[in-house]
């Protein structure tokens, strides 16, 4: 298999990655980035796509761990998950992050959680949450 198709197999079997235009609630989130480990895993998401077993290495979080928060942050559309293609028979999950930029906002209506990706659309996607 050639760069270019393993590239068009990942794109295809991207999980999520149309979830970060329709957002969870934002509390999930906020939730999810009160844990240390969360935002530990999130940050080493961030530099590159990572598999569960990378995540706790990096992070220094034991593996069990590490399934329950990737879930978490996962469900609060914070990563993306996917699979990672390889010439052996076994293809890992990896996540990787799925925004540039993560806004909360706080009013009298409740908290709104907006998306910026730059790199891939050049602005705001217009995904927008709001929890009272």
């Amino acid at each position: 298999m050639n760069a270019s198709s393993v590239s068009a197999v990942e794109q295809s079997l991207t999980r999520n990655s149309r979830r970060s235009h329709v957002l969870s609630d934002p509390s999930s989130a906020l939730s999810a980035l009160s844990d240390g480990d969360s935002r530990r895993i999130l940050a080493a998401c961030d530099e590159a796509p990572r598999t569960a077993q990378e995540c706790a290495e990096l992070c220094d979080v034991p593996l069990s761990t590490v399934y329950r928060k990737l879930d978490r942050l996962t469900e609060a559309s914070l990563l993306d998950e996917r699979l990672r293609i390889q010439t052996a028979a076994h293809h890992p999950r990896e996540f990787a992050t799925n925004f540039d930029t993560l806004s909360f906002s706080f009013d009298d209506a409740g908290v709104s959680l907006a998306f910026r990706q730059v790199a891939t659309d050049g602005g705001e996607d217009g995904a927008e949450g709001r929890s009272r």
